[in-house]
């Protein structure tokens, strides 16, 4: 004998109704924008990562995704301004641009006070300080030791990010002046003296007149005001 289920036509209505109106919740596609634009800036290495989604449209209806959502990053930005695609491959296709800005915290050098042109700055200048970025530090000085010692193009104002147009080595060496000369080759070192052809810096190459032949050479300033023949 055949049973049959009797379902009531209302029921089935109901039914279909409420599969056909399941939506995707516009919270949840924010929460997998934010989730993909705070991995993406702790892969880089940054830290105390902050994530800011701007408000999607309320009236933004969509079929609720049976899969996990997809999400990828629109550029290569990882800090700042940030574009996100939001999608849904099935039951129904669908794409969301999300928009959102990032930041981070880092611990930057900066100077703990003003600073005037021509100054050299000294290690009591400077202070390590927590501040949040929503850019890459290209162009920054990040550690210490890229400051200290280094002379001061302008005058700079306490507190501030230092850039690295901000800062010269200071000139060691003047026009004229006589410079111990070092030259090694196979394990010997030659000592002699010359006259400096220009100014210069440490790190900077400097053209000399070796004292001794008269001939012209290049070599590279050491911090001592030795220049290196290379």
């Amino acid at each position: 004998m055949t049973h049959k289920l009797a379902v009531p036509i209302a029921a089935v209505l109901s039914l279909l109704i409420n599969n056909a109106s399941a939506s995707q919740s516009i919270s949840s596609i924010a929460a997998a924008a934010a989730i993909h634009a705070e991995s993406q800036a702790i892969e880089q290495g940054f830290d105390g990562v902050a994530v800011e989604i701007r408000p999607l449209d309320s009236r933004i209806s969509l079929n609720s995704c049976g899969q996990p959502l997809a999400v990828t990053s629109s550029g290569e930005r990882t800090l700042g301004p940030v574009s996100i695609a939001v999608s849904c491959s099935a039951p129904s296709p669908w794409t969301v641009h999300v928009r959102g800005t990032v930041s981070a915290e880092v611990a930057l050098p900066v100077l703990a006070v003003a600073v005037n042109r021509g100054d050299i700055v000294g290690s009591g200048d400077i202070e390590m300080r927590e501040q949040r970025i929503v850019r890459s530090l290209v162009g920054y000085l990040t550690e210490p030791d890229d400051i200290v010692g280094k002379e001061a193009r302008k005058h700079l104002a306490a507190g501030g990010k230092l850039r690295q147009s901000d800062l010269i080595a200071p000139q060691i060496i003047d026009r004229g002046q006589t410079v111990d000369l070092v030259a090694r080759s196979a394990g010997l070192t030659v000592n002699m003296q010359g006259k400096a052809l220009a100014n210069g810096a440490a790190g900077e190459r400097l053209l000399v007149r070796n004292s001794s032949s008269g001939k012209r050479l290049e070599g590279l300033i050491l911090n001592d005001g030795t220049v290196l023949i290379q």
